[in-house]
């Protein structure tokens, strides 16, 4: 059985295939690629495929920002420190 890597789903198509492998694409979240999760035994099925919606994940970069803020923080304190 082949799953999305994005969003579990099972409806993949091949989009193409031969010497360079095969390329696949997601009917519902619009992946394209050659990896696909692949096994022998039914995966659990995803939240969004039991007609539970999932939850929105948090951002990645949301936690860069705030990454990016405390080191600004620290930078103008260790420059006002050094000035004193």
């Amino acid at each position: 059985m082949l799953r999305c890597p994005r969003c579990g789903s099972t409806d993949l198509y091949q989009v193409l295939g031969g010497y360079a492998g095969m390329t696949y694409r997601c009917k519902r979240c619009g992946y394209t690629g050659s990896f696909v999760v692949e096994s022998e035994d039914a995966l659990p099925m995803s939240p969004g495929e039991e007609g539970v919606e999932a939850k929105p994940s948090v951002p990645v970069y949301r936690g860069v920002r705030i990454a990016a803020l405390v080191l600004l923080l620290f930078l103008a304190l260790w420059y006002l420190i050094r000035i004193l």
